[in-house]
């Protein structure tokens, strides 16, 4: 990676300013002048990032290379600076990023910081630890795309189509096992993205920052630095200039705003008036007069029917020169000076909590599947919800839905990781608004797939309870390796699991349990009619349980006769106390019907006849259609039966 180093001064700081897509550090250069003015003292490093230039959308560097490559340039530039012979050092840090560039930004200052126990690492970020960690005293986000991109959340109706067909193109291939272009780890709910919410939450709510902070004070004064008390601002002070017509950045972003409360909170957020988000760095530095009128804008805020900063600039051309003042405002005014400029929280989304709820000892996801409106969902949250009453818990539930899911678009495994990458979003919101609760989850069908997945591509997502109904996750699932080890005193990403095994299921005995056959294009599988097979296993893990077996089809673990076990489980940790099979008669025997056990065992087989019955229903549609010149009403019966079957 190359990388600019800019020398001015004295040099006792030094800005790293990463620039967005299609960028380059000469674009860069209105923001490196006004982050100048912090001092006279301030060394500005720029690198060249990968995904910069007219073809950067295709280039294929992983982003946590990136995240390395960065670190090393810092490296040399720290020891560049040692080296120039007149006993100096870099004494603060401060982080500048665009767009894309601000969740590198944030990244790189969690890296440095280390791993927190609640959030671990991905393993190609591991080991990134520094000392100069302690020096980063702010970062600055220019339009910062913290909660990543969607197509939902596109304002333009040609970039939503634009970003939708990069995604089906990224995702396919990924499913290929091809090169992906760097920028779809910016994509909303990708672990990358969840991954730096998640490790930045942990971080900020840890000791490790004032620890940092504190260790490099102490070896910079015995160095002869100036550098001042740690307690002089809040450990790395977070500023994000938002454009008032940023078309790209979601503005409910909420992981910064819950982190901390009241007047010590380490976020602001300033609006740049008249701002797109391409715009955000566009910048020119304002001559006298042009500062003086932008200063007078600022200083009335609160001045009834004074004229606006917004208007300001309107009326005399200067919002370049606004957005520049803002910026070198942002990277130099004090924590104070920038709260009086900044979005009041109360004038933020209603949306989002005041505070923090610390109160809150517990959150349970509850999560429908396939062909599913997920009404049933509140009511077992209820039951719950019940249940800890009596144990003098306080829970809160999250039922969200992720819409009506039908089979074709559960059959395709991006689309199943867009809907993993959905429920990921929620959980950290969640995580910041209640920092003390244990996370829970109940899942059907779907449901179970979603938890599964990111069990193993988001580390740092961790739940204490877990409740499988009509699972759809491989039998051969590794709950080993996600439980506690007792013996070793090893916590695991779950706490304890309970699976329903159902006698009747046969959308998994078929369904999921052909797609099983194939797994390395298909991560599905039928621990909901066949259980795991840790479970049946000689050395079971004991937080491990299953309950074999419920009396009937895909919903049976769904039913009103499991929800009071299902809330006990959840809130006590109990699995139920019988394996026999409810509201059955007594000469039951735990087996499941010999016809649908045969019918499983040939899934595969099944699977093609339903898949070329599929294709005969279509053909034959299309050639009663065409024959009656219909094509519109067989375009929209091929539309129903692909959406809503």
């Amino acid at each position: 990676m190359e990388a600019l180093l800019t020398k001015r001064g004295s040099g006792r700081e030094l800005a790293i300013v990463l620039h967005g897509p299609h960028g380059c550090p000469e674009e860069m250069q209105g923001v490196s002048t006004a982050i100048e003015e912090r001092s006279e003292d301030i060394d500005i490093l720029t690198p060249v990032l990968p995904y910069g230039g007219f073809f950067g959308l295709f280039r294929t560097t992983p982003v946590e290379q990136i995240v390395r490559d960065v670190v090393e340039e810092i490296d040399k530039a720290l020891a560049d600076r040692e080296r120039r012979g007149d006993g100096g050092v870099y004494e603060r840090l401060i982080l500048v990023g665009y767009s894309c560039g601000a969740v590198i930004a944030r990244k790189i200052a969690i890296v440095v910081h280390g791993e927190t126990a609640s959030a671990p690492f991905v393993k190609d970020l591991k080991r990134l630890e520094r000392t100069w960690a302690g020096s980063i005293e702010r970062i600055i986000l220019l339009a910062g795309m913290s909660r990543g991109w969607a197509p939902e959340i596109a304002r333009d109706w040609l970039q939503s189509a634009f970003w939708t067909l990069g995604s089906w193109y990224c995702a396919i291939a990924a499913m290929l096992r091809l090169p992906v272009p760097t920028l779809y780890a910016m994509r909303q709910g990708q672990p990358f993205i969840v991954q730096t919410r998640l490790e930045w939450l942990a971080l900020m709510r840890s000791n490790r920052l004032v620890e940092k902070r504190g260790a490099r004070a102490q070896e910079l004064r015995r160095r002869g630095g100036r550098f001042s008390t740690c307690e002089a601002v809040p450990p790395i002070f977070v500023v994000q200039l938002l454009g008032a017509i940023d078309d790209l950045v979601s503005p409910d972003d909420a992981v910064d705003i819950v982190v901390h409360k009241g007047d010590n909170a380490s976020f602001v957020l300033i609006e740049t008036p008249d701002t797109t988000h391409h715009g955000a760095i566009n910048m020119r530095k304002p001559d006298k007069d042009q500062r003086r009128m932008l200063e007078d804008a600022l200083g009335s805020v609160l001045v009834p029917d004074a004229r606006s900063l917004a208007d300001t600039c309107r009326e005399f051309t200067v919002t370049d020169q606004a957005r520049f003042l803002l910026l070198a405002k942002a990277a130099g005014d004090s924590h104070d000076d920038l709260r009086k400029i900044a979005v009041a929280r109360t004038h933020m989304a209603d949306t989002l909590s005041a505070t923090p709820d610390g109160m809150v000892t517990d959150v349970v996801f509850v999560i429908h599947g396939i062909r599913d409106k997920g009404f049933w969902t509140h009511k077992i949250a209820r039951a719950i919800k019940l249940q800890a009453e009596r144990e003098q818990r306080v829970f809160r539930s999250f039922t969200g839905t992720y819409g009506y899911f039908a089979i074709f678009p559960f059959v395709a495994p991006w689309i199943r990781h867009w809907k993993t990458g959905w429920l990921m979003d929620h959980y950290v919101l969640m995580r910041a608004l209640y920092p003390e609760a244990k996370f829970s989850y109940v899942g059907h069908s779907n449901g179970t797939y979603l938890l599964g997945h990111a069990l193993l591509h988001y580390p740092a997502a961790k739940f204490h309870h877990v409740v499988f109904a009509g699972s759809v996750v491989r039998c051969d699932f590794p709950w080993s390796a996600l439980l506690p080890d007792k013996s070793a005193s090893m916590p695991g990403q779950v706490d304890k699991v309970l699976n329903y095994v159902a006698t009747k299921d046969w959308v998994v005995a078929i369904f999921a349990k052909a797609f099983q056959t194939f797994p390395a294009m298909f991560d599905l599988g039928s621990a909901g009619y066949d259980g795991f097979n840790e479970y049946r296993g000689e050395t079971r893990h004991p937080d491990l349980h299953e309950a074999k077996f419920i009396v009937g089809t895909h919903e049976a673990g769904i039913r009103e006769a499991h929800w009071d076990d299902i809330a006990r489980f959840i809130v006590k940790g109990e699995p139920p106390t019988s394996d026999a099979p409810r509201e059955a008669p007594p000469e039951w025997k735990s087996v499941q019907p010999r016809l649908l056990r045969f019918a499983s065992s040939g899934a595969p087989a099944l699977l093609v006849v339903w898949a070329l019955l599929g294709a005969l229903f279509i053909w034959s549609l299309a050639t009663i259609a065409w024959e009656a010149w219909l094509p519109v009403l067989y375009c929209a019966a091929v539309y129903l039966f692909v959406t809503r079957f």
